[in-house]
């Protein structure tokens, strides 16, 4: 029980530095801040996992089985489009804005996607999922029920992602905060389930690095902590409101997806119990 609560504090108490006010300042603006926030902190948090971690007996990848993760593909994509839906459904009622962002990445977007896509990726299975699901949530489950530990990874995974919704605590709108926590919450949830299903360590962490490019690299809210390609900004409080219904429907797709698995894989493992069964004894 030490070695899993220590592992949780320290890592729960990792971004509580670049939340302290003004630290935006302090490091050097938000050209600074941003990579310590994007490619620092994840890699910081695996580091202190792997300090800690507790044992290798079940593998360092958990790979689960490659048949799953071809069926999950699918269902992890239209959670994806799902959860994004929002800004169609913003342009469509007049509540957003779009704007360029970042000008290097804009003007060579393949060139952009060549380095930054593959690195989101390594890093969402070996930096962020490793990290959460790998080492926490597996240290956890020795020692609490399995949704307790899912539920303790999950919120540890929140806390991480606090300095990109509120860097130094700033609060620049009220809705944008609470709706960018709602949606880290039920992305955080899917890649929890996603692994304990047994997909394994690559189909949690390849869904979550997907997002990363996504929001690092491609489209980010004008108050986020990342200035990618292009940015959103918006007036009406109500778009924050559709803002978490695409979190929570992307997160009900990723439940109705595992589910469908699950039950696939039950009606397929039926037949090979029934065979591997004694016969019944004939009458006599």
């Amino acid at each position: 029980m030490k070695k899993p609560l220590a592992l949780t504090l320290l890592l729960a108490g990792l971004p509580v530095i670049l939340l302290i006010p003004g630290v935006v300042k302090l490091v050097g603006g938000a050209g600074v801040y941003r990579p310590i926030v994007l490619w620092g902190l994840p890699v910081s948090a695996a580091l202190v996992a792997a300090a800690l971690t507790t044992g290798r007996r079940r593998g360092f990848l958990f790979g689960g089985s490659p048949a799953t993760l071809l069926r999950l593909a699918p269902w992890c994509v239209t959670a994806l489009v799902v959860d994004y839906s929002f800004l169609g459904i913003g342009h469509l009622l007049g509540f957003i804005t779009f704007t360029y962002g970042d000008q290097g990445l804009s003007g060579h977007p393949f060139r952009a996607m060549a380095w930054g896509l593959p690195l989101c990726l390594g890093l969402g299975v070996f930096g962020w999922e490793w990290t959460l699901r790998r080492t926490l949530y597996v240290s956890w489950i020795g020692h609490v029920a399995r949704p307790a530990a899912l539920l303790i990874s999950c919120a540890v995974g929140v806390a991480l992602m606090a300095p990109s919704i509120t860097p130094g605590l700033e609060i620049p709108d009220g809705s944008y905060v609470a709706a960018s926590f709602l949606a880290v919450a039920c992305r955080e949830l899917s890649f929890g389930l996603i692994f304990a299903s047994g997909a394994g360590l690559p189909a949690a962490g390849l869904y979550r690095g997907l997002i990363i490019y996504m929001e690092a690299f491609l489209i980010a809210d004008w108050y986020s902590v990342f200035f990618p390609m292009a940015n959103f900004t918006t007036s009406e409080p109500a778009f924050y409101l559709v803002r978490g219904a695409t979190a929570i429907l992307a997160a009900g797709v990723i439940v109705t997806g595992l589910r469908w698995n699950a039950r696939r894989q039950a009606t397929a493992g039926a037949p090979a119990r029934a065979g591997a069964s004694p016969a019944a004894p004939a009458p006599s």
